[in-house]
Parts: C-alpha cells; sequence; structure tokens
C-alpha cells in the first residue's frame, strides 16, 4: 500500500516524467512503448559524454584513467539517434486521487519541496520538525508525527523531502488502520497550520535544524547515496554537489532572504528564523496539495475535509 499510495502522489503531483509509475503493473500498456527498438533509440540519444559522470570511490587517479579508457573510449560525443528528449523542467500541479483496495490503508499529503538543483534548507527543517521516525528506540521523539503516533500502534507516519535533479516533493505518509491514519492526517496538517502560525517552539526548532544537518552529513556518508549525488550533480549543475554546501545553506538559512543574518544561532535569537519556516509552511498550505490514499475509501479523508487545497 505505501508504493502504491507513493506512486499514485508522484503521478498526481507532476504528471509525466517524475509522475511515470515506478513499478508498472501487469495491467500497465508498455506495448510500442518498451521494445528493442525504443531501448535503443533511447541508448543512442542518451549514452554520451555530455551525460556521462564518471565517480570513483577509493580508486587512484591512475586506476580510474585505465578502465575509462577501457569502457568509455568508444563512447560517442553527442546524441546517435535520431530521438528527442524531453528537457523540459518538471513541472509540479497537485491534486488528489484514491484508490479502493482491501489490503491496507496509506494515505500521502504531499508539497513542493527541494530539489537537487535548488536545494530548499528551509524544507529540510520542515521535514524535520514533523519527522516520525525517532532517533532514539523506545521513545516517541521530538517531532510533531512522532508525538502524534506515539500513543497508536498501528499506525506509522514519516516526513520526508523525495529530491530530484529539478523538482522535489515533500511528502507526508501515513500507515496503518483507516480510523488512525485518518486522525494522524488531521494532527499532521494542524502540526503544519501550527508552523505556519509561528508557534513551533525555539527548542524543538533548535532540535530540528541539527535533524536537518545530521541527516545530511549521514546521507553523504553512504557511498553509493555520495556517488549519485556527485554524478547527477555533475551532469546536471557541472559541479559535483557539495556536502558542506549544503550545510552551510541550512546553517545560514536567511542569508539570501534577510541579508542581515547569516547563523542559525543568530536567527534563533532575533526570531527571523522562525518566521522564515512560518512563511515556507504557509506558502506550502496556502498552494496546491497533493493528496493520495488507498484503502477504505469510506474513512480515509478527502483534501478538503483536512483543509487542503487540491
Amino acid at each position: 500500500m505505501p508504493a502504491l499510495a507513493l506512486d499514485a502522489a508522484h503521478s498526481v503531483a507532476f504528471h509525466t516524467g517524475l509522475g511515470a509509475p515506478l513499478y508498472p503493473s501487469p495491467s500497465t500498456p508498455l506495448k510500442g512503448y518498451l521494445n528493442e527498438q525504443t531501448i535503443a533509440d533511447y541508448a543512442g540519444a542518451v549514452y554520451n559524454k555530455s551525460n556521462i559522470a564518471l565517480i570513483g570511490d577509493g580508486a587512484t587517479a591512475q586506476a580510474l584513467h585505465k578502465w575509462t579508457e577501457q569502457f568509455f573510449k568508444s563512447t560517442p560525443s553527442s546524441s546517435t539517434s535520431n530521438v528527442t528528449l524531453n528537457s523540459k523542467a518538471s513541472t509540479y500541479y497537485g491534486g488528489e486521487h484514491r484508490t479502493a483496495h482491501t489490503a491496507g490503508n496509506s494515505l500521502v499529503l504531499a508539497f513542493p519541496g527541494s530539489s537537487f538543483g535548488t536545494f530548499k534548507p528551509e524544507i529540510a527543517v520542515i521535514a524535520a520538525l514533523l519527522g516520525g521516525q525517532p532517533n532514539v528506540k523506545w521513545s516517541p521523539g521530538f517531532t510533531v508525527l512522532s508525538k502524534a503516533t506515539a500513543g497508536i500502534p498501528s499506525v506509522s507516519a514519516s516526513a520526508t523531502n523525495h529530491a530530484y535533479s529539478d523538482a522535489g516533493l515533500l511528502a507526508i505518509q501515513i500507515n496503518g488502520s483507516a480510523q488512525a491514519v485518518r486522525s494522524t492526517a488531521e494532527q499532521a496538517v494542524k502540526a503544519l497550520k501550527s508552523i505556519a502560525s509561528g508557534s513551533a517552539s525555539k527548542e524543538d526548532l533548535t532540535k530540528a535544524i541539527a535533524k536537518a544537518k545530521f541527516d545530511t552529513l549521514e546521507g553523504s556518508q553512504s557511498g553509493v547515496a555520495a556517488l549519485l549525488s556527485a554524478g547527477s550533480g555533475i551532469v546536471q549543475t557541472g559541479k559535483p554537489f557539495q556536502v558542506v554546501e549544503t550545510i552551510q545553506s541550512i546553517n545560514g538559512v536567511t542569508a539570501d532572504k534577510l541579508q542581515s543574518v547569516s547563523r542559525f544561532s543568530h536567527c534563533l535569537a532575533t526570531g527571523l528564523l522562525l518566521t522564515l519556516i512560518s512563511q515556507a509552511a504557509k506558502a506550502l498550505l496556502d498552494g496546491k496539495a497533493t493528496v493520495t490514499a488507498v484503502g477504505d475509501l469510506h474513512v480515509l479523508p478527502y483534501a478538503e475535509e483536512l483543509g487542503l487545497k487540491v
């Protein structure tokens, strides 16, 4: 159920491109779209030197050069296919989708998020404020979703920013019994409205900032994730994504918007950071949300019932 709901959320949010099903079902019509000719045309259009980044982890320059020469020497410099790739930037649409299912219940509340190309530190902090998964075992944690689900064993909830090259999706996913999912969704929207009104405590905000930085650093420790991030950065922007720059942007989230402020600690003292975060949350609520429900549709709420615009 969670995968179906999240897949549907991407489809509703982005339509094509990022909205294409990650896991096609047996009923998905692929004939005419996926065959040896279309695969060959796609390969000819994509696999060329302008679209390839080689990243080495623990490899010497000599070894990397050796294998590059052996495997990529004959790679064409540009496209060898008549197929023209769609390079249009992803567009966020928003909307609602509901699927009846008897195997379980899952609800996704999503909003425009932060991308690899345009990192939005305030989105990272909002995701950390909402949270869902405690860092300490047997503890409900400080996050809103952790507290909302602490006394309900039949439900789980988490907020994640799904970042892509030119778009992102900040998704709150809730799974469990239909009634528990509904009540947790109400609490999640209530929490967002609380953040938008500037009611988040400075203590929780400080913890969320630390959590956002920790998550960024932790992600950079994974070899595969770090390599993918670096490669995507080179292909998309011409340079690898730098974790230090990302941390600095979180530390100085108001640097571009509030020129006199550059450090989170100072923002906390003046209340300016809280204002920035509340403005970001308000923008999410004022815009179009993406809401997808899979399961018992007699109980799972509509976006309108939660006070969200679609």
